[in-house]
């Protein structure tokens, strides 16, 4: 920018009607030469008391000691402008967030003449970013961590161990029973017993332990700086029986327990999330045998991977024998009710995997190397699909078809999107990508371009479980997405449960503000509808509106539904 120092008519104008900014400008040495009224209000420092001081002075002991206004001029200097939020000091000692740009002022010949620094209250702001990645490292339900942050501490736990060379214990804790709990007594009991069963939890371990939830009735325990693995054992065994008394909740009494699969580091493997599938067959082994008690992963479990080798033969001969089959759950504009997207959901009614959950036939697949072929088969059922609803005189509405991470590995997964496209008769922009939010972050590498590549083609792409699995905010504004999907843990309590409503406004006004699209997933009720409505969620899926149906259904439902015309007038009645 250029400005002329001398004209200070123009600039006291200018000032007067920033009063909300601190408006600086300082010489090449760094001493305050201007001072607005903004300046005044933010740091109480009168112009007087700050003209010819060093505007260092407004910096914290830290940032001065780390040389960062010199780092903040060296940047403006080369980029024309130095933008960042830092912690900043006031005239009475206290400390707060703003939000600083800093730019080079030249005079009428171009020569430097000093540099302009613009700065805001930025507290409130850096306190709702801190909140955001408290939560998305939290689970909501019983204030443990979550996958996220269980991730986290295990890479660290287990650097710490290999530093000092202890071990770490890692248990996965399955409950006994709390399906009976859930069917018999309702979701609203059953939340309330989870948050019993994670105050239980952390009584018994020592302070230095870390719980986390998994979701459902799976909780993770690390057992930190070990030096003897039976530790854990004799930990489990007090789990185990403090889960095994009963709870007493409304008047009821609630009998459960508690199965352990147990796993050490580095005695069974150095590779963390080895470590936890090495607790999960730990796990397995438990409840094959009886439920209520513990084991450790050894070696003798051979026959349990002998067993995962013979379900990965059915799987292949599933799809041979064509026994996967789609379901559709539809997507509806919360401001029109139209059906604007379907999810296509994989089904298996294949006879020795048909007491598979799905994610665990993906997990199979991804292991076995047959995710390639069961992904290109569920994009090339799904836009048959589409294409055969819109030959029937459907409205075009977007398919919505899950990814995971494997597939995304697929060198050839251009010119397989591609080629379904050609053949159905589609074009990408009818197809959306979801894909998971952990699978995103665990698949993000620097130098990877699919995601662009797709999105490139036309395809957009929509990020899934949205909420249970970020790492930062940052990553996301980074990513070439057009949509996340609020993950249905935020929606499940809505509108009754006060921090459910905060995240889950929360999440929709992230997406607005990124410009991105936001679906609601799990809606069930009318109450959670309106809510949704109300935080301006632009669309929502879940059983209030129907359950995933196969094919033939589904097509009777879409045929069923009234007019766009019809649609907007209910809503609008609907809405008085």
């Amino acid at each position: 920018m250029r400005l002329d120092l001398d004209s200070p008519g123009l600039l006291s104008a200018l000032l007067e009607s920033m009063a909300d900014y601190a408006v600086i400008i300082v010489d090449p040495d760094g001493r305050v030469r201007l001072w607005s009224v903004g300046a005044e209000r933010l740091f109480l420092y009168t112009a007087d008391e700050m003209c010819g001081h060093p505007v260092a002075n407004l910096f914290s002991p830290d940032d001065r000691e780390a040389g960062a206004l010199d780092a903040a001029v060296h940047a403006a200097l080369e980029e024309g402008r130095a933008w960042d939020i830092r912690c900043l000091v006031r005239r009475d000692g206290s400390h707060f967030w703003a939000e600083c740009l800093l730019s080079p002022v030249r005079d009428a010949q171009g020569r430097l003449a000093g540099f302009l620094q613009v700065a805001r209250d930025a507290t409130a702001r850096k306190r709702d970013e801190e909140k955001m990645m408290l939560l998305a490292r939290m689970d909501p339900l019983t204030g443990l961590a979550n996958r996220t942050a269980l991730d986290e501490k295990l890479v660290d736990t287990a650097q710490a161990a290999a530093r000092s060379r202890r071990m770490m214990v890692v248990h996965m804790i399955d409950l006994d029973h709390f399906k009976v709990v859930n069917d018999r007594h309702g979701h609203a009991m059953g939340d309330e017993l989870l948050r019993r069963v994670a105050q239980r939890i952390t009584k018994v371990v020592r302070s230095t332990d870390f719980v986390a939830r998994l979701g459902g009735d799976e909780f993770v325990l690390v057992q930190t700086d070990v030096d003897d693995p039976t530790v854990g054992g004799r930990v489990a065994a007090q789990i185990v029986e403090a889960l095994a008394r009963p709870f007493r909740i409304d008047r009821a009494e609630l009998h459960i327990g508690a199965s352990i699969g147990i796993a050490v580091f580095p005695r069974d493997s150095v590779d963390t999330k080895q470590l936890l599938r090495m607790a999960d067959v730990a796990l397995y082994k438990v409840k094959s045998d009886h439920r209520g008690g513990y084991h450790y992963f050894t070696e003798d479990m051979d026959r349990i991977a002998h067993r995962l080798g013979t379900d990965r033969a059915m799987l292949r001969e599933a799809l041979d024998c064509e026994a996967f089959t789609l379901h559709y759950q539809p997507q509806i504009d919360t401001r029109d009710g139209r059906v604007v997207g379907m999810e296509a959901l994989l089904r298996c009614e294949h006879p020795a995997l048909a007491g598979y959950p799905v994610h665990e036939l993906i997990s199979l697949a991804e292991g076995s190397g047959l995710i390639r072929d069961l992904g290109v088969w569920c994009l090339g059922e799904a836009c048959r699909q589409a294409r055969s609803w819109r030959d029937m005189g459907i409205p075009p509405l977007r398919m919505c078809v899950n990814f995971c991470a494997g597939e995304l590995n697929d060198p050839n997964l251009l010119e397989r999107v591609a080629d379904v496209l050609e053949r159905t008769g589609l074009t990408s922009g009818d197809v959306e990508i979801e894909i998971t939010e952990q699978q995103l972050v665990d698949y993000s590498r620097p130098g990877d371009t699919v995601l662009d590549d797709l999105r490139s083609m036309g395809a957009s792409l929509a990020i899934d479980d949205f909420g249970t699995g970020y790492s930062s905010l940052g990553y996301l504004a980074k990513l070439p997405v057009d949509r996340i999907k609020l993950d249905r843990s935020f929606v499940e309590r809505v509108p009754e449960d006060a921090m459910s409503c905060t995240v889950a406004l929360a999440i929709v006004n992230l997406a607005h503000t990124l410009d991105l699209g936001i679906v609601a997933e799990g809606v069930e009720t009318e109450a959670q509808s309106r809510f949704l409505e109300a935080t301006h969620c632009e669309a929502q899926q879940g059983f209030y509106f129907s359950r995933p149906l196969d094919r033939n259904v589904m097509t009777r439902w879409l045929l069923g539904q009234p007019k766009r015309s019809e649609t907007v007038i209910a809503r609008s009645a609907w809405a008085r």
